[in-house]
């Protein structure tokens, strides 16, 4: 705890400020001291709250790498306590953006087609998992309750510690209870057995362990452990604690998963600036909703307004966020041209562009791409190529066109934003997760630090040396649509969106059960984090026999 204390006020004398998880990422340095040093050295003592580090300005740090830190105010306080059983680590924190950064967007992540190119090998396939495998162990490390994890290899050994207690429990001997122990790793199997125990594998750099959740388990305790194992995903990473059986396998006590720490406050901008959330346009499909977008187009540009709320809101609305399925796409799913009302994906892009065009010059737009859009499947995506959407591009500093998942600072709220494509496995494996329920799926993700932890689903992985699907940094807001179900959540403090859609069910959706609540967008004011739901689509007139889900 000193060298936390001292690492914090090197860092504040030399008028540094730092966020929560570049200090996480300095603690985690084989020497901290260190790296402070060298942050100083670099760019030198500042005048009192004269720099913000982010995790990305201390990375670049340890790896050499130039980036320059941007101006702001944070104030970080850390509390820690050693009896607390989840979360032990809480943070409170409110930033309120210098002058210079309002009306700014800053991008913190953001695949660029030059950095998600693979050669595909096996080689690459072990990179992306070992770094996945790396950085949410150091989010373990970083807590009190999670750091005293050992390795796998030392957990079997304690198999003969566990034989030897037996023999003296069957001779009469007074024992001492079997400690526990914990253990860091990356899910490789898992089953059910007939009793009804959920059996994992874990596996790290040094091996592999059974590890065995107890179904029947009484009280709260046992409900919540074997809930927590039957969320358990292939390929996640987490932390198992529990006692060695004769037989090397670990029996569970508990499941914890990487998860969001503790916020008494949120990021916030420090004026009344609205941003405007949607996805899922479908353009060029037959089962676009023409009109209604039309009529958010004239209410955003200010030309459809019917009450003073409304003026106030548009006055004060400066951003817009489109997270992917801007289009249609051409030859997405079997049998996708009897639905297409455009057949030419550039078409679909160009005229889509004409729509967005009146969208007022103030308001700056982040697009980034969906499974539809003209790009790769596998994640992360680069951003829609200027090939496809050239007229996206010709909108100039406004047109933010982005890789997904991306994530943003603006007006000192961070956002990530992403598609959300692993809804299509979450639905089959997450025990209550629907596509109408899109929000329980993003809490799972929040709680798991990662946006697309299954690999060989129905969600392709690019195998790249870094896993851009890892949550380093906890954002304020985190967008994504694919459900087509409106749905607005909070999960410890960060406010959960899905934004629907602008288009009518078809049979394509019928057949894979989602039911779309289309035409609605959600808006949030940056200074209040409040989500408001606006309506485009006339609910009570919808025509007989078609299914629009819950709203």
């Amino acid at each position: 705890m000193s060298v936390r204390r001292d690492v914090l006020q090197r860092l504040i004398k030399s008028g540094f400020q730092v966020t929560p998880d570049a200090l996480e990422y300095i603690m985690n340095q084989e020497s901290p001291t260190r790296v402070v040093e060298s942050l100083v050295s670099k760019w030198g003592s500042q005048e009192k709250g004269g720099i913000l580090l982010s995790l990305e300005h201390v990375q670049s740090c340890v790896t050499g790498l130039v980036t320059s830190p941007v101006n702001g105010e944070t104030v970080v306080e850390i509390i820690k306590t050693d009896n607390e059983s989840a979360v032990t680590e809480t943070l409170q924190e409110y930033v309120l953006p210098s002058e210079s950064d309002r009306e700014s967007i800053e991008i913190l992540k953001n695949p660029s087609p030059a950095a998600v190119g693979s050669a595909g090998t096996v080689d690459d396939f072990l990179a992306l998992f070992t770094d996945r495998f790396q950085r949410i162990k150091r989010m373990y490390m970083a807590r009190v309750d999670t750091r005293g994890a050992v390795s796998i290899d030392t957990l079997k050994q304690k198999k003969d510690d566990t034989r030897h207690q037996k023999r003296l429990y069957s001779a009469g001997v007074p024992a001492e209870p079997l400690p526990s122990y914990m253990i860091i790793g990356m899910v490789k199997s898992k089953s059910v057995s007939r009793s009804g125990n959920v059996v994992v594998e874990l596996e790290d750099a040094e091996g592999s362990v059974a590890c065995v959740i107890p179904s029947g388990r009484a009280g709260p305790e046992g409900r919540d452990l074997l809930e927590s194992g039957n969320s358990l995903l292939l390929d996640e990473v987490v932390c198992i604690s529990g006692r060695v059986d004769q037989d090397g396998r670990m029996i569970a006590n508990t499941v914890v998963f990487p998860d969001i720490p503790q916020t008494v406050d949120r990021l916030r901008a420090r004026r009344d600036v609205y941003a405007v959330f949607i996805s899922d346009m479908h353009y060029g499909s037959l089962h676009f909703l023409e009109d209604e977008f039309d009529r958010f187009i004239e209410w955003i540009s200010g030309r459809d307004l019917h009450s003073p709320a409304d003026e106030a809101i548009v006055e004060k609305t400066e951003y817009l966020f489109i997270a992917g399925d801007l289009c249609d796409g051409v030859g997405v799913y079997p049998g996708q041209e009897e639905d297409l009302g455009i057949k030419s994906i550039l078409d679909q892009y160009s005229r889509l562009a004409d729509k967005l065009r009146h969208v007022p010059e103030r308001i700056k737009i982040v697009c980034i791409p969906g499974n539809h859009d003209a790009c790769r499947q596998a994640l992360p995506r680069p951003p829609i190529p200027e090939a496809f959407a050239s007229e996206l591009y010709k909108f100039g500093d406004r047109m933010f066109m982005m890789g997904d998942p991306c994530q943003v600072r603006v007006e000192g709220v961070n956002i990530l934003v992403t598609h959300g494509d692993s809804l299509d496995d979450l639905t089959t494996q997450l025990p209550g997760v629907t596509y109408e329920k899109p929000n329980l799926a993003m809490k799972a993700l929040l709680r798991k630090r990662h946006l697309a932890p299954m690999y060989g689903g129905k969600t392709e992985l690019a195998p790249l040396a870094r896993d851009w699907m890892v949550i380093d940094t906890p954002p304020d807001i985190v967008h994504f649509g694919h459900a087509h179900h409106n749905a607005c959540d909070n999960y410890r403090g960060i406010q959960i969106i899905n934004s629907g859609c602008f288009q009518r069910q078809t049979d394509f959706m019928r057949k894979q059960g989602i039911k779309p609540t289309p035409g609605i967008i959600t808006l949030v004011n940056l200074a209040t984090l409040m989500p408001e739901l606006k309506f485009f689509y006339d609910y009570g007139a919808q025509p007989s026999g078609e299914n629009t889900g819950n709203q």
